[in-house]
């Protein structure tokens, strides 16, 4: 198996983790932001409230849909 492969396989088996996919994604540098498949937020990590200065992700997560912005 190929490095890429490895990385696809390790965040796969990380779905039916929340928390543990949380503590994941909370770890990144870069804002990253998760929906439904209705296409609300459902998680945000820290980065994503710091670029866009959101104090809390209450702010964010059930109350933003990404098919519904203008």
């Amino acid at each position: 198996m190929d490095k890429k492969s490895d990385i696809v396989e390790s965040f796969q088996s990380l779905f039916g983790k929340e928390e543990l996919l949380a503590k994941v994604i909370e770890c990144f540098p870069y804002p990253i932001q998760v929906y439904d498949l209705h296409g609300t937020s459902v998680l945000v990590n820290k980065a994503l409230l710091e670029e866009y200065r959101v104090s809390s992700p209450d702010v964010v997560v059930g109350k933003y849909n990404v098919f519904q912005d203008p």
